[in-house]
């Protein structure tokens, strides 16, 4: 009894209440900061979207009443404490603990902790937090006296810790978390090119200098640490040369060469637009462009024929900065021979309803069957339904209406250019959060009911002569969820090869939620990659590098590489990770390159979004090729625009497949 009193005792103390207010203020500023983190909040919480402002509302509720009960107990004179203080104190230990669970839940939430402690989740979360330190300490600061202010002595002391605080603020505002925790290229997966690098033997013909900027662009050539660092634009030029809006560089190259594919190295992630150029019949054209480089861009483009080219670097993250790039590489990629090479489409039977397609006339139907001219496997998505008690349902067009749909769209597929091109058909059979039911259902009903379903989605798979499965659990939470979603990829594998026939298990899943064995992972034929909704520090939900640090996180844990099909999403996202999902079909101002846009007109909001572009879904396929991945994946097909508008994604997967591989 006396060690509770003491326990509670130095809880409610003025030092007690101090600290937990300290950790409540961080909360409060961690979960302001962890915006990349919304998105699927909003989508797991029974709240939805309200759970974020509705724990940051409990967070100032708990600092509100640590002050209060802190400036009671700072001028109560009396040495023990009345019964309305007593009756406060409870009231503010409830609030106290609440403030701390606060603070340990946006702590994980800001610094990624519940995928495991990692450098690039620490720096990002650095990044983001660091502008905002000045107002915590300064909150922090604020009541400090209120702990040592009964003598002058506790005044001195009240002082002392403050300059304490304030040092632990000015210090991390004087470094630079830019580059620190970025995983450098080495980390990433490695690329497997068929050609030489056409930069060696280069000289620099020209570099752009800001006032006070030493020339260094010499280090693009070198086989070193040294990078090139060029500097923002607001800065004044050095004499002699222009005031541009750029910072850019010129390479000669030994020959003249003809290349289509590019490798940038950047050190941090600084810059946020950038272009390739090439001199060509007298002026400089632009090959390619777009808004990230980080640790290795891939950039897969037409090709061109020059001997000089030029790396501009656009826009910077801001002005104190420079960009660091530490390499350019440029190569000449040939198409080659492909084994076994997925690109696979996620495509509901609602929106573009196949039935209604075939109604709109051959020449529409063709037109719209050129998309199966690059898919090789169409993924039936968002038709299979499980109620509560683990009972298959169609939704609103019934089963009758699901086998119409589905014989439609075969007839479509049919309609593809190339014959020989072979187009698989899977389906969903299992996913949660697609229709309104939230990603809670799967694990509820699945607890009770997996063997049956499983049963029962082996036999649907035999009926409707599906060429296999695919399971979207978004996600297990618990060990035993995990433990129950291993039995049931057992036993459906076992299930649908029962029969002596060819059939796919593939699985949609995210580089950050893999509490499946090892085993369960080897019976997997394809891993549907979610490398999209990511959203980095910029707000971008889908860049190469998320794809490049997936591709490594699945490897990590055991998968095979060549099974893993590198998501590309047709959607875009706020880069606030509010929950919106605008369609790049409806997109006006899409353009092939650009993957980041300012007036995203959707859902009645006017919102900055960034989407995956053509160009960068181009770049995705040639990762996936280069590096021995299984493949591609989009999500999905209703989302993308049609094959005759040259700003398509699928066409940009193509144009990749094109440059690269023989006879897709």
């Amino acid at each position: 009894m006396k060690a509770i009193k003491r326990i509670v005792s130095a809880l409610s103390s003025r030092g007690g209440t101090y600290i937990f207010l300290v950790l409540t203020l961080c909360a409060a500023v961690f979960l302001r900061n962890a915006t990349w983190a919304y998105t699927w909040i909003a989508q797991i919480y029974p709240l939805g979207e309200n759970f974020v402002p509705t724990l940051l509302g409990v967070v100032i509720a708990c600092a509100a009443v640590e002050v209060l009960y802190l400036l009671a107990s700072a001028f109560t004179s009396k040495k023990e404490p009345g019964k309305a203080l007593r009756i406060f104190r409870v009231i503010y230990l409830i609030f106290a603990i609440l403030g701390m669970i606060a603070f340990v839940y946006t702590l994980v939430l800001l610094f990624g902790l519940d995928s495991g402690i990692s450098a690039n989740n620490l720096s990002r979360g650095m990044q983001a937090l660091v502008p905002d330190l000045p107002m915590l300490g300064f909150l922090c600061l604020l009541p400090l006296p209120l702990v040592f202010s009964e003598t002058p002595l506790k005044t001195a002391k009240a002082a002392v810790a403050a300059a304490l605080v304030a040092v632990l603020v000015v210090l991390p505002l004087q470094m630079d978390f830019s580059g620190s925790g970025e995983l450098s290229a080495e980390d990433l997966p490695v690329l497997s090119l068929q050609s030489k690098d056409l930069v060696k033997g280069a000289s620099v013909a020209f570099e752009s200098l800001k006032k006070g900027e030493e020339p260094d662009a010499e280090a693009l050539l070198n086989d070193s640490e040294d990078c090139w660092t060029p500097q923002d634009p607001a800065r004044s030029p050095e004499e002699g040369n222009i005031d541009g809006n750029n910072s850019y560089v010129e390479l000669q190259l030994a020959e003249v060469s003809t290349f289509n594919t590019a490798i940038i190295e950047e050190v941090g992630n600084q810059a946020q637009y950038f272009r390739l150029q090439a001199f060509v019949d007298g002026e400089w054209i632009t090959v390619y462009q777009s808004e990230k480089i980080q640790a290795m861009r891939l950039c897969s483009f037409d090709a061109v024929t020059t001997d000089r080219i030029r790396l501009s670097i656009d826009k910077f993250r801001d002005s104190e900065t420079p960009v660091r790039i530490r390499s350019l590489q440029l190569y000449n990629e040939p198409a080659r021979e492909v084994e076994h090479f997925e690109v696979t489409a996620y495509q509901r039977l609602d929106g573009d309803v196949p039935t209604e397609i075939l109604a709109r006339g051959e020449d529409y139907v063709r037109e719209y069957a050129r998309f199966y001219d690059v898919y090789s496997t169409v993924l039936v998505f968002g038709a299979v339904h499980w109620d509560e008690n683990g009972n298959m349902t169609f939704g609103d067009i019934g089963e009758e209406g699901f086998a119409r749909e589905v014989a439609a769209l075969r007839e479509i597929i049919a309609h593809r250019s190339n014959q020989e091109h072979e187009v698989k058909i899977i389906v969903t059979a299992l996913a949660d959060g697609a229709w309104g039911d939230g990603h809670n259902g799967v694990n509820t009903y699945m607890a009770q009911y997996w063997e049956s379903i499983a049963d029962k989605i082996a036999a649907f798979i035999e009926k409707y002569d599906f060429d296999g499965v695919d399971i979207d659990w978004e996600y297990p939470q618990t060990v035993e969820d995990w433990q129950i979603y291993d039995q049931f990829i057992a036993r459906l594998d076992d299930g649908m090869r029962a029969g002596g026939e060819e059939r796919i298990l593939s699985a949609a899943l995210s580089a950050g939620n893999l509490g499946m064995t090892k085993e369960t992972l080897d019976r997997f034929d394809q891993i549907q990659f979610m490398a999209y909704d990511g959203s980095d520090i910029d707000g971008y939900q889908s860049s190469l590098q998320q794809a490049e640090e997936g591709l490594k996180n699945f490897v990590d844990n055991g998968a095979d590489l060549s099974k893993i099909n590198i998501g590309i999403a047709a959607y875009g996202r706020p880069v606030n990770g509010s929950p919106y999902w605008a369609t790049w079909r409806d997109l006006d101002e899409a353009n092939y390159w650009d993957s980041k846009y300012y007036n995203v007109a959707d859902a009645g909001q006017i919102y900055e979004g960034t989407f995956c572009a053509p160009a960068l879904a181009g770049d995705k396929t040639a990762l996936a090729l280069f590096s021995g991945a299984g493949g591609v994946m989009l999500f999905r097909v209703g989302c993308d625009k049609l094959m005759d508008d040259p700003n398509s994604v699928t066409r940009g997967i193509g144009n990749a497949l094109a440059r690269y591989v023989e006879n897709w």
